[in-house]
């Protein structure tokens, strides 16, 4: 179980009013809590993480089938009060991700793939800023809106059902809105996702595994890409779909009671991964690699692109060497230091 209480980011929430809002002097709050279980009642494990000052609450070892209980209470002045909080849980698809990566390694130029080999990922980060559909990446499968009782509570349950795709969810309790002038803001940025580092960082990955693979997809790019855990955490995830969802919103100044929200509302996140392990062989070495099943989504998604990467790709044994020794991208610093001919093909 856990439990988060107001403002979530760095700093003290803004509650400065809008010209003719409420009181200074009135202000919301937001207390929540969630709780998974397991089919037998056991208790998923949690933990905080914080991103540049943004906290929020990751759940271990998450399954399908798992029951999401959640709870909460909007207060004004520390007094319970009936209000509206809006739910949603989110995914952050693996399908796409694999589908934009494919699209985007078919337009690299020769000149370009060597300069991602070289360290350079500009270049995906502006073909990731033109062609991304963030309605695409991240995308909803769960949302309610809910109004409070007398004392401010109000509670639900979300069951993990078998067909929810393997992937990184986050649940979002969003307690803000405007009663002055409410509006929804149908353009929503892309830029937050960009500047985390959490799409160009995976999709780095999936090119470089692809050029390194020599386009065949061999299982070194799920090898690689297995350990992107590591390098996209939680509190990325958490921090993307929140700023996505949040600037969704528009305009927030009071409540129905003219109590002032803090600007941006109070925004509440939970994250949790549901995934399994996968092994995976090389059909013509027949060295099993540890995957899992979200990794496999990405892979499958990528084509074959051995005409357009070969001319940078190595010897698979060396590229198996590298990727036990870290991952996709400790195997783009090493090919630096012994870079592949032209025209060599993989052995």
């Amino acid at each position: 179980m856990a439990t988060q209480k107001g403002w979530t980011y760095s700093g003290s929430a803004n509650f400065s009013p809008t010209v003719g809002a409420g009181s200074a002097s009135d202000k919301t709050n937001l207390v929540s809590t969630v709780r998974i279980n397991s089919p037998e009642s056991k208790n998923r494990r949690s933990s905080k993480k914080t991103k540049s000052g943004f906290s929020t609450v990751e759940f271990s070892e998450v399954s399908k089938n798992d029951i999401l209980e959640w709870s909460v209470t909007t207060t004004c002045n520390r007094q319970p009060q009936s209000d509206r909080v809006s739910i949603s849980l989110t995914y952050y698809d693996p399908i796409y991700i694999g589908q934009l990566s494919d699209r985007i390694i078919a337009t690299l130029s020769d000149d370009e793939l060597g300069n991602i080999l070289a360290g350079d990922n500009s270049i995906i980060k502006q073909k990731t800023e033109e062609m991304v559909d963030l309605n695409q990446t991240i995308k909803t499968i769960y949302s309610t809106t809910v109004i409070t009782d007398s004392s401010g509570q109000a509670e639900g349950t979300i069951v993990l059902p078998e067909t929810y795709p393997f992937a990184d969810y986050v649940l979002n309790i969003h307690y803000g809105y405007s009663n002055l002038s409410e509006r929804p803001d149908s353009a929503k940025s892309k830029e937050f996702l960009i500047e985390t580092g959490l799409l160009v960082g995976e999709i780095t990955l999936v090119v470089v595994g692809s050029i390194l693979s020599g386009g065949t997809l061999a299982p070194a790019l799920g090898a690689g890409l297995v350990t992107t855990g590591t390098v996209i955490g939680a509190a990325d995830i958490a921090y993307a779909a929140t700023s996505y969802l949040s600037s969704g919103f528009g305009a927030i100044d009071e409540n129905r009671h003219g109590c002032l929200f803090p600007i941006m509302g109070f925004n509440h996140s939970y994250t949790f991964t549901i995934d399994e392990p996968v092994i995976i062989q090389d059909e013509q070495t027949g060295v099993s690699t540890k995957s899992t099943a979200k990794t496999q989504a990405i892979v499958s998604q990528i084509s074959s692109h051995t005409d357009k990467v070969k001319a940078y790709s190595v010897p698979k044994t060396e590229m198996w060497s590298w990727i036990a020794g870290g991952s996709a991208l400790l195997a783009a610093l090493l090919i630096l230091t012994k870079p592949a001919k032209r025209g060599e093909l993989n052995e």
